[in-house]
């Protein structure tokens, strides 16, 4: 969170917080989350995010006592980077830490929001506010990760679920961006990865990380229960949005996979 509110400080107005940073933006999420992803505009040149990458993350270290600080950029793709810090917190505690931007584009304006970031009065940071996929475009953006050909993951299902909890619904930034042609095929794939990602993968890979509280409440019946919610919500968002989306002959050429939920 001080590398996100430096950030701020140091006028980074151009990038948008996505992922598990940014549901506890939006939502108070007390999942737990090693990474912080970023989109930024277009407009960003690469040199000004290693700037201030670099910068953010070294200012972070030194605030929350780190020792033995590493930065390393780990990745330097033209549409996405990384950054990795290493550091030793109290106790000889190896902390390891990786921010990623991505340059794929964002969300239109008004699917984008700017939200105050709530910090433990314990971790002694001034309020800041930070831009922020709205409801939309995170629904979309998880959907995206769900979809990803080399990922199941549990906490995408979990955090879809908290979305919907909340209310969010994508059906017209889908109807807006995306053809009927794309949302059909897109459909079969949508659900068959939810039955992928079954109660084993969430005791390993998401209880762990949200609040006990939480985690107690969650047994193999709670999951699929869980699961089923989702696949209904997400078969509704998908069937509405192709009952309005408009035909388009050119997705025909399209790879389904470069199509962006998210609206980016």
């Amino acid at each position: 969170m001080q590398f996100i509110a430096l950030l701020v400080r140091q006028g980074a107005s151009r990038l948008i917080l996505k992922g598990g940073m940014a549901m506890r933006a939006l939502y108070g999420s007390t999942r737990l989350t090693k990474d912080v992803d970023f989109d930024c505009e277009d407009n960003v040149s690469q040199q000004s995010m290693q700037t201030h990458m670099n910068k953010a993350l070294m200012q972070a270290a030194r605030l929350v006592g780190l020792a033995g600080v590493e930065v390393a950029q780990t990745k330097r793709g033209e549409r996405s980077a990384r950054w990795r810090i290493v550091g030793t917190a109290a106790g000889d505690v190896k902390i390891v830490w990786e921010v990623e931007v991505s340059r794929r584009g964002v969300p239109p304006p008004e699917f984008i929001e700017t939200k105050p970031f709530d910090t433990p009065i314990a971790y002694r940071i001034p309020p800041f506010s930070v831009r922020v996929y709205g409801p939309a475009a995170m629904a979309g953006g998880k959907v995206n990760a769900l979809l990803s050909e080399n990922r199941s993951v549990p906490r995408d299902v979990y955090d879809l679920s908290e979305l919907i909890r909340h209310g969010a619904d994508p059906t017209e930034l889908w109807i807006r961006r995306i053809s009927r042609q794309i949302l059909e095929r897109k459909r079969p794939v949508i659900m068959a990865k939810i039955e992928l990602i079954d109660f084993a993968m969430a005791a390993a890979e998401l209880l762990p990380y949200i609040a006990p509280e939480i985690r107690q409440s969650i047994d193999e019946v709670r999951w699929d229960e869980i699961r089923l919610d989702v696949a209904h919500h997400l078969e509704r968002w998908v069937d509405s949005a192709m009952a309005r989306a408009e035909d388009s002959g050119e997705d025909d050429h399209v790879q389904t996979a470069d199509i962006d939920l998210a609206g980016r």
